[in-house]
């Protein structure tokens, strides 16, 4: 008898091993993102287990975002739910639409999904992702890629630039001063400083922070999260005046290097528009490209009432927002930005 409770304290070490050893385990999965969620943005966190005979066969962390903005939804985090069974993974969903119920919410929303589950669920895909193996080393890794690749990443270095991978936060303050700026030209809100800093906190040995530097100066640079086997690209960016430099080949290439020698045997490059210029430059490195799928479950709609976009960047407000986004101030974007992420924190 499958069974449905919701994650308690002392219950965490056995949830992130369920994660940890699970085929379909990311690290976005693991429970210590309830405190990232909660210290950030003071969400409200139902991480939900699902057991048979005693042992764990699935979990659902979700959240719950209240907007006046957006609308008010109940949201797994990046990756979706993580079930052995079809039949796990519809417990787990039944519960969840419980919960969303009971709160008065009519969304209930698998973000990133690497999979389509069963049930009452409105699917879009309109992203991609790249795997690429790193098991084989990295003086094989290097050989195998193509010869293009491999120029710009000589380019970079002939260029000047050097790359820093840090492990203990050292890091963090240059990253969110590229990526900060680089949000704000492509038209996106950034999330504050104290968000990155939480995840640091939260997972004290299951990240990388590297940054690309032009002599003092940072350039570029990419987070990314560390569950072994697999290393997972959560944000990056690069300078848009610095790129004929090649900072993202040589920061690239770097992150794969790293990987490899560390005994990862594969490194997620992260989502990506499907079809975008984005995903064709990951597609470039040797890696096998699989969907990421966004699934929704209205709970209760009206009859008549419209159903909300399943993907909010397919909503032409949104669209039209993020082109007017970059002509603001950089110090009024830092100020907002913050603020409307809590609408989509993870958008």
């Amino acid at each position: 008898m499958l069974t449905i409770t919701e994650l308690t304290p002392a219950e965490r070490p056995a949830w992130d091993s369920y994660v940890q050893q699970s085929p379909h385990g990311l690290p976005l999965h693991l429970a210590g993102w309830q405190d990232v969620l909660r210290q950030t943005h003071g969400y409200e966190t139902r991480f939900l287990l699902a057991r048979e005979a005693g042992q764990i066969v699935g979990v659902l962390p979700l959240f719950l975002v209240r907007s006046r903005l957006l609308g008010h939804t109940a949201t797994s985090m990046p990756g979706g739910l993580c079930a052995d069974t079809p039949a796990g993974a519809q417990a787990l969903l039944s519960a969840a639409q419980t919960i969303a119920r009971q709160a008065g919410i009519r969304r209930l929303r698998l973000q990133d999904t690497r999979q389509v589950w069963p049930g009452p669920l409105q699917n879009s895909c309109h992203h991609e992702h790249w795997l690429v193996d790193t098991s084989m080393g990295a003086g094989a890794l290097w050989q195998k890629l193509d010869g293009n690749i491999r120029r710009q990443v000589r380019i970079g270095r002939k260029n000047d630039l050097r790359v820093e991978i840090d492990r203990t936060g050292r890091l963090l303050d240059d990253f969110y001063d590229v990526f900060r700026r680089f949000t704000h030209q492509s038209g996106t809100p950034v999330f504050g400083r104290d968000f990155l800093a939480n995840v640091v906190h939260a997972f004290p040995t299951g990240h990388n922070i590297a940054v690309i530097y032009q002599g003092t100066q940072p350039i570029g640079g990419y987070f990314q999260l560390e569950m072994p086997p697999l290393m997972l690209g959560m944000w990056g960016a690069s300078l848009r005046d610095y790129l004929p430099l090649r900072p993202v080949y040589l920061g690239l290439w770097s992150i794969l290097e790293d990987a490899a020698n560390r005994g990862f045997s594969h490194l997620d490059m992260g989502r990506s528009p499907a079809g975008s210029n984005a995903s064709h430059f990951k597609g470039q490195w040797g890696g096998v490209c699989a969907p990421v799928h966004q699934q929704l479950m209205h709970i209760n709609r009206r009859p008549g009432a419209a159903a909300p976009a399943p993907d909010i960047q397919s909503d032409g407000k949104m669209q039209l927002f993020m082109r007017l986004w970059p002509r603001l101030p950089l110090p009024v974007a830092q100020f907002l930005g913050p603020r409307l992420r809590r609408h989509i924190p993870f958008a």
